[in-house]
């Protein structure tokens, strides 16, 4: 939770000084609020689809399409975070267009219409982009880490299981702590 928070805050000032660095010049005085609001709601959008929700796709992929769990937890971490960035993209360029076009001549409705119409021009390049960046790290890379991490434990399990098999107390408590990581939750 720490890290998430520590995360999205830096993320936070990261887009805000972009956004300043490459901004319109008829950009807002200060960063909306509602800029704000919409980069953390993408950040959160992220990081549910990479972190917590492929763990839930996995177990329903295995419990209704009896899918194999390896399997299917290889999919939901690969096609999560990918499928969410079709959100996320237009998320991240509404709160840029709230900055750079702060559209306050507009009636509601006129400013609702040419924000779709700039997240129509945009989408494309945005998601493509996001994609681009989001695959590597938090598909290929959250597949490849869960698989490198339940290899680690795996072996240390085994390690500590040798060790019982010598009397040694100190490795039951170990042993003990490891397999209710790994099977406990």
């Amino acid at each position: 939770m720490g890290t998430s928070f520590v995360n999205s805050s830096c993320s936070l000032l990261k887009d805000r000084a972009y956004a300043r660095m490459f901004g319109t010049t008829g950009a807002a005085a200060s960063m909306p609020i509602i800029t704000y609001g919409l980069w953390a709601s993408r950040d959160a959008m992220v990081v549910g689809s990479s972190f917590i929700l492929p763990d839930k796709l996995t177990g329903h992929l295995v419990e209704k399409y009896d899918m194999e769990r390896t399997s299917a937890q290889r999919f939901s971490q690969l096609s999560l975070p990918i499928a969410t960035q079709f959100l996320a993209g237009p998320v991240q360029l509404l709160g840029l267009d709230f900055y750079n076009r702060p559209l306050t001549d507009l009636s509601f409705r006129e400013a609702v219409v040419d924000r779709t119409r700039f997240l129509i021009r945009g989408f494309v390049s945005v998601v493509s982009a996001r994609i681009a960046r989001i695959a590597p790290g938090y598909g290929i890379g959250g597949v490849l880490n869960k698989e490198y991490r339940d290899a680690w434990r795996d072996y240390l399990i085994e390690k500590e299981i040798s060790a019982l098999n010598s009397k040694d107390g100190e490795s039951a408590v170990n042993l003990v702590g490891l397999v209710l990581e790994k099977f406990g939750k």
